[in-house]
């Protein structure tokens, strides 16, 4: 895959996010409703490569086990909004991509881990690897689709934010 890099930098949004919270929640709502809007567009490419058939033969038979529907379902953007241990402080991801099923998780990303790690069922674990391997490399869906249509989504999310920048703007002025 390419290196790709999914930084935006906007100077001072942490600050004028939290500030939006205190004086116009309601509007901090809309803003964080837009951004997830303007990501739609990963949700969607990572939802779409979802097979329908089940990965692995005997995924219907552990609970949970596979459905479409619900692996499609646990595709989500969610707006982050805080600060990650160690970074600086007014860096923070705005959104994150995620599986919230199980099964999707399983599939998306199994054998990304160190290879070399050995446990009681260390060999079926390898079997399991493999046989999903045959669909790509960890990240099987979730990563190609940021990589598809990151260009699209920061001009958005750079749209989001210049639309909210005008109007706390224009509000000030008053």
């Amino acid at each position: 895959m390419a290196d790709i890099d999914l930084r935006i930098e906007v100077n001072g949004l942490a600050e004028a996010l939290r500030t939006l919270q205190k004086v116009d929640p309601e509007l901090r709502k809309e803003v964080v409703r837009g951004m997830k809007q303007a990501a739609s567009p990963i949700e969607n490419a990572a939802r779409s490569v979802i097979p329908a058939a089940k990965p692995l033969t005997n995924w219907y038979n552990w609970r949970g086990g596979w459905d479409q529907a619900q692996v499609r379902k646990g595709v989500k953007v969610a707006f982050r909004g805080g600060r990650v241990r160690g970074e600086e402080r007014d860096v923070f991801p705005l959104l994150t991509l995620r599986q919230t099923n199980a099964a999707g998780a399983i599939y998306d990303i199994a054998g990304r881990s160190f290879p070399g790690r050995g446990s009681e069922g260390a060999a079926r674990g390898r079997a399991m690897v493999d046989k999903l391997g045959q669909d790509g490399r960890p990240s099987r869906y979730m990563w190609p689709a940021v990589e598809r249509n990151m260009t699209t989504v920061t001009g958005e999310l750079e749209s989001v934010i210049e639309t909210v920048s005008n109007r706390i703007t224009a509000e000030l002025e008053r």
